[in-house]
């Protein structure tokens, strides 16, 4: 089976995209077969993956499909492939902004996403990367944590960010409906992180305090390059000068450490 990890938190701003996209392109230069999957109506990951409107299904079409249980198109129609950083992908537009009417009149709302990915169509790829919005309560983002075999926390490193961990836990474990949610975390990974600030050292080091090794070892530097990248559409994971890009496939390194024990 896949390994499915929703990035999500409730906070905005935490570099959700930036991370499903550079952890997503990390795991495939370590030869690992990965989808990404859009599930923003901002459709930055699409964008960032040079997506164009090409009359072919998105992930709108594909929830609708399986609500409807009409299954006219192979799965196959909904994917493309981004031949820079050789992974392939579900894009989103401005559709899935109405979609959560569409779940709801599903008898099993929750439930649409697990079962488009429990299928065998789908168990090709070694990692599958959902792109959550933010609002963790919404139908969406539930689906997509229901869906998951694991959830990776991007965290700010500043506090509203370190306050929303608590909520984060405690939403995917009622979801999960479990006791213990750990065997299901893939990590707290620390984002924007400026070593010579106070707020970003005590940010990371009550994440430490508090969730021990569920943080990631090394944090995201705030550096321009990471904006620059959306401006180049390409991964920061895919230039070995880019010291964010290091830093995320040190993440990469851990997850693939995590998943294999």
């Amino acid at each position: 089976m896949s390994n499915i990890i929703a990035v999500s938190l409730e906070k905005g701003g935490v570099g959700k995209t930036t991370t499903a996209f550079n952890i997503g392109a990390g795991l495939r230069q370590a030869g690992q077969n990965v989808l990404l999957v859009d599930l923003d109506q901002q459709s930055h990951l699409s964008r960032w993956l040079e997506f164009n409107q090409d009359g072919k299904p998105t992930v709108s079409e594909l929830i609708y499909q399986e609500v409807s249980n009409v299954h006219s198109n192979n799965y196959g129609d909904f994917i493309r492939h981004n031949d820079k950083e050789d992974v392939d992908y579900i894009p989103a537009n401005k559709m899935l902004g109405g979609i959560y009417a569409i779940l709801g009149a599903d008898g099993e709302s929750n439930t649409v996403l697990s079962r488009i990915f429990k299928n065998d169509y789908f168990n090709e790829y070694d990692y599958i990367i959902f792109d959550c919005p933010t609002a963790v309560d919404n139908l969406l983002v539930s689906n997509a944590l229901q869906a998951s075999t694991k959830l990776l926390m991007p965290v700010q490193a500043e506090l509203l960010a370190y306050e929303s961990v608590t909520a984060m836990l405690q939403r995917y474990m009622a979801i999960k409906q479990v006791s213990d949610i750990s065997p299901y975390i893939q990590g707290i990974l620390v984002t924007m992180y400026n070593k010579r600030t106070n707020m970003s050292n005590h940010v990371y080091d009550k994440l430490i305090e508090s969730y021990g090794d569920m943080v990631f070892t090394e944090p995201i530097p705030m550096l321009q390059e990471a904006r620059n990248s959306t401006e180049t559409r390409s991964s920061l994971v895919s230039h070995k000068s880019s010291k964010v890009g290091q830093a995320y496939l040190s993440a990469v390194s851990e997850i693939l450490g995590r998943n294999n024990k």
